[in-house]
């Protein structure tokens, strides 16, 4: 995402002449120069489309980069991610597709709220059974009706939905431009919450979580430079179970290669950083990874295509965590300038 100051797209004439006692009044508008708006990375595309102009691909491809841009988007995401046992050696897959509908509303002429609603579907390596005795008492572990059948297959796989999270992030319509670099500064600050929706309690917290949500990124001509993060803390739910402080924080960092100059390629990565605050012992996963993403179009809308490896370099090695993580991205999009 690059930038100059926004242009005029459109310059009126105003001429007044006298001529025999009646005034006259004319009016001009010179052509637009197209070219020159579609130079500005970071205008709002609903000028260059009123001024009969087609938004180029570098502006579309910007406007897919910037986390709390004006479009509505339904990201879809695959993860394939390997769970390790720490005292053996016993390695079982996590499948994880999740839904995630992002749309603005406008807070008057300055501000947007950008919505987000996660709709998570698991596939987790957990016999059902033992979710009948979360929470339970060690003393009253043995009388509970699944333990003996959990215990004899305990990696029998559990599938369903999960527990849905809503963030809003409120930020401002005009990014902060830097002109020594073409690129740009954003940000956005909002709640962030999780609801106890899964459908097995194996799948989820069982808790409600609220907290603070907030994304800053820098968006230049060859680097996109990010960070979005989100805390739960439990507020209410099922007093059977621990209660929750759980924080999850996203980086990118993607480079656009010389060879690319719409910006339709981007390699890099965005893994998630996840911290379990109340857990006993090792709390952090941190994993780095690569990745390469491309923007194509389908019909008139964009749509963006990504891969990515991580490997978790930090992990628990009191419990099990993931290692690897294989990620397919895939997000059709709809640019307001559209309606």
């Amino acid at each position: 995402m690059k930038s100059r100051f926004p242009i005029a797209v459109f310059a009126v004439a105003l001429v007044l002449s006298e001529a025999s006692g009646h005034a006259q009044q004319t009016s001009s508008k010179p052509p637009v120069d197209c070219a020159a708006l579609r130079q500005d990375l970071f205008i709002d595309l609903k000028e260059v489309v009123k001024a009969g102009c087609t938004p180029s691909e570098a502006q579309i491809a910007t406007l897919l980069e910037n986390p709390v841009s004006n479009l509505v988007a339904v990201p879809f995401q695959y993860d394939y991610i390997q769970l390790k046992a720490p005292s053996a050696d016993i390695t079982k897959p996590l499948h994880r597709f999740q839904i995630m509908p992002t749309f603005p509303l406008g807070l008057g002429r300055d501000w947007n709220l950008i919505n987000r609603v996660v709709f998570p579907f698991l596939r987790v390596p957990i016999n059902e059974g033992f979710g009948d005795c979360i929470g339970m008492a060690p003393g009253w572990i043995n009388t509970c009706p699944s333990f003996p059948d959990a215990l004899a297959d305990p990696f029998k796989p559990t599938g369903g939905f999960g527990d849905m999270i809503y963030v809003g992030l409120v930020s401002p319509k005009k990014v902060i431009k830097i002109e020594s670099t073409g690129g740009a500064v954003l940000w956005g600050v909002g709640p962030t919450t999780m609801f106890p929706t899964a459908s097995d309690e194996v799948l989820g917290f069982g808790k409600y979580g609220l907290g603070p949500a907030g994304v800053v990124a820098y968006l230049g001509r060859t680097w996109t430079l990010g960070i979005f993060a989100q805390q739960w803390w439990s507020i209410a739910g099922d007093s059977r179970r621990n209660d929750i402080s759980l924080a999850n924080i996203q980086y990118f960092v993607y480079y656009k290669p010389p060879w690319n100059p719409e910006a339709q390629w981007r390699i890099g990565m965005s893994p998630n950083i996840s911290i379990n605050w109340k857990a006993e012992g090792d709390k952090t996963v941190l994993p780095i990874g690569l990745g390469i993403s491309r923007m194509i179009q389908i019909g008139p809308l964009p749509v963006e295509i990504s891969i990515e490896a991580d490997y978790s370099v930090l992990h628990p090695d009191d419990k099990p965590g993931s290692r690897w993580d294989i990620r397919v991205y895939f997000v059709p999009v709809i640019p307001t300038f559209m309606f």
